[in-house]
């Protein structure tokens, strides 16, 4: 399952919660994401303490699981599950195609 996840650091915080992720070694980013969750992208938006992270996640008690470990310095306002190109064509069809039977 694929989501797309915005966060938000809380002001108060966002100081030392941006020291602590730069001071982050290459192996502690390699292991920030519990087994069944694989990172596939991150993007900051460094200057307001926002940003995205798209993730496959194996089931979403272990996404809650990494989200909750974020908790005390940020929220999540933003979890959605996402789809590539090829699957919402899909989807698109099926529902459009549903509601012609409807229609009809």
């Amino acid at each position: 399952l694929i989501f797309m996840l915005q966060y938000q650091v809380d002001r108060d915080k966002q100081m030392d919660t941006q020291a602590f992720f730069a001071s982050m070694s290459d192996e502690m980013i390699a292991g920030e994401f519990p087994e069944g969750v694989k990172k596939i992208a991150r993007w900051h938006d460094v200057a307001n303490g926002t940003g995205w992270i798209v993730v496959d996640a194996d089931n979403t008690e272990v996404l809650t699981g990494y989200i909750m470990q974020w908790s005390p310095q940020c929220t999540f306002p933003v979890v959605s599950p996402v789809v590539d190109d090829d699957t919402g064509r899909k989807l698109v069809k099926a529902f459009i195609a549903s509601q012609k039977a409807q229609a009809a």
